[in-house]
C-alpha cells in the first residue's frame, strides 16, 4: 500500500509538472489515467476510467483569474479508488467531482499566500539584477507547488483507502444506478462545452457532416477522421487554384 500510494504521489507530480515543462496535456485524465492503472495493476481499468473522466472534464479550463475543479487530483484519486474499490466509471466520478473541487480550494489558497511571497523575492532579485536568483524562486515555486499536491494525492490515497471503500459499499443501488447514466450524459455536455468554444458559421458545416457520416452511415471514428483528411486536402487543393486578391497600388484619396 506504500509503494501504490508512493506511485499516485509520483503520478501527481508528474500531472502537475506544467510548472516545469510548460502546458503539455500530461495533467489530462486520459493520460494519468491508464498511469495510475499500470501503478495498480490494471492497466485497461486505468484507461477506461480515464476516458469516462476526460470526456467529463473537457470543457473545464481555467480562464483569467478563475481556478476550476482540479481534473489532476480529481482524476488520479478518481481512478486510483475507482480501481481499487473494484467499482466502476459511477464511482470514479463520485471521488473526482469532490476531490477536484477540493484541491481547487488549496489551489486557490496557494496563489493566494505562497505565490505573492515568491513573487516579491523575485521583484527584490529583478530589482538587484539578479536574474539567477528569479531563475531559482520560478523553479523554486513550480517544486514546491507539484510537491505539495503529490504529498497530499499519495496521503489521500493511503488513509482513505479503507474509509472510500465503506463509503461506496454504503451508496444505495438506485444512486449507483443514477450514477451509470450521469456517466452516458456527463461525456455529451463535455462535447458541448468544447464544441460552443470553437463552434463558428464556417466550421459549423463539417461538425454536421461527420455527424451525419457516423450516425447514418455507421463509419467508425476512424472513418470520419480519414474522410475530414481528405476533405481538408480537397480544400486546399482548390483553394491553391483559386485567383488571389491583387492588392490595389496607390488607392483613391479621399481626402479634400
Amino acid at each position: 500500500m506504500v509503494l501504490q500510494a508512493f506511485w499516485i504521489a509520483l503520478i501527481t507530480f508528474f500531472g502537475k509538472a506544467d510548472y516545469w515543462i510548460g502546458t503539455s496535456m500530461f495533467g489530462r485524465p486520459i493520460v494519468l489515467g491508464p498511469l495510475v492503472g499500470l501503478a495498480l495493476g490494471d492497466l485497461s481499468k486505468g484507461i477506461t476510467i480515464g476516458l469516462s473522466l476526460e470526456l467529463i472534464f473537457m470543457g473545464m479550463q481555467a480562464i483569467g483569474a478563475s481556478i476550476p475543479p482540479d481534473i489532476i487530483i480529481g482524476g488520479v484519486l478518481g481512478t486510483a479508488f475507482a480501481i481499487t474499490s473494484g467499482k466502476g466509471a459511477e464511482s470514479a466520478i463520485t471521488i473526482a467531482f469532490p476531490a477536484a473541487v477540493l484541491s481547487a480550494f488549496i489551489v486557490n489558497l496557494f496563489y493566494g499566500v505562497i505565490t505573492p511571497i515568491m513573487a516579491r523575492w523575485a521583484d527584490n532579485a529583478a530589482s538587484n539584477g539578479d536574474y539567477k536568483k528569479i531563475e531559482r524562486v520560478h523553479i523554486f515555486n513550480g517544486f514546491l507547488f507539484d510537491f505539495v499536491f503529490a504529498v497530499l494525492a499519495g496521503v489521500a490515497f493511503y488513509v482513505g483507502g479503507s474509509a472510500v471503500q465503506s463509503f461506496l459499499n454504503a451508496i444505495p443501488d438506485v444512486i449507483i444506478e443514477g450514477l451509470q447514466v450521469a456517466v452516458g450524459i456527463l461525456p455529451a455536455l463535455g462535447f458541448a462545452l468544447l464544441t460552443q468554444m470553437i463552434i463558428s458559421k464556417q466550421v459549423a458545416v463539417y461538425f454536421f457532416v461527420g455527424f451525419l457520416l457516423a450516425a447514418y452511415l455507421k463509419i467508425p471514428v476512424i472513418g470520419v477522421v480519414a474522410f475530414a483528411i481528405v476533405l481538408l486536402a480537397i480544400i486546399y487543393s482548390v483553394s491553391s487554384f483559386l485567383p488571389k486578391n491583387a492588392s490595389l497600388e496607390g488607392g483613391d484619396n479621399d481626402d479634400f
